[in-house]
Order: structure tokens, then C-alpha cells, then sequence
């Protein structure tokens, strides 16, 4: 057995969304078109994702995505409310609840 076998697996983000903010963030987002088209359906994949995640061993940190907020980030790190920004506000998220993972 290695060292990089003994080290645990790194924390995971998955971006989360209460239901009374669906609809604002899939019209926040700049690929929200291709959102499922309800709260439910969108909820279930999501589920599924993390769960498969801690099948695999990985702690999993829900990050909430509020309309305004994640907006008001994705402007003040200059990336845009699609892919990218979901990106980079689960990896800050999850750096500040875990650290460098390297």
C-alpha cells in the first residue's frame, strides 16, 4: 500500500438549490435553459450524483446557490453564471471547509 492510498478521498461540492429558488436560478444561470424543467426532476439527479459520490468514499459538502448571491459572486470574480461560475463557487466553498486538498 502506498502513501496516496492511506490518504482519504478529497472533499467533493455539489451545488444545491431549495426549491422556493428554483426557478431564480435556473433564470440566473447562463445555461439554464438546459435545467430540467422542475425543481423534482432536477432534485433527483442531484441526489443521485451525490450519492453515487459517497458510494465511492467522498465526503460531499451541499453548497446553497441563491439567485442573488452566486450572481453578486459570479460579477465580483469576473466569471460568467453558467458552468464556469457554478465551478469556481463550489471549489471556494468547499476550500474554505476543507483546505488545500492537494
Amino acid at each position: 500500500m502506498t502513501d496516496r492510498d492511506d490518504k482519504p478521498l478529497r472533499g467533493v461540492g455539489v451545488y444545491w438549490i431549495d426549491e422556493a429558488d428554483y426557478a431564480d436560478v435556473v433564470a440566473a444561470f447562463e445555461d439554464g435553459a438546459a435545467m430540467p424543467p422542475g425543481w423534482a426532476e432536477w432534485q433527483k439527479m442531484a441526489i443521485e450524483m451525490e450519492t453515487g459520490l459517497k458510494a465511492y468514499g467522498h465526503p460531499v459538502m451541499r453548497v446553497r446557490i441563491r439567485p442573488k448571491e452566486f450572481t453578486d459572486w459570479c460579477a465580483a470574480h469576473a466569471v460568467n453564471t453558467g458552468r464556469q461560475g457554478r465551478k469556481a463557487y463550489i471549489a471556494e466553498a468547499v476550500f474554505e471547509r476543507w483546505g488545500d486538498q492537494t
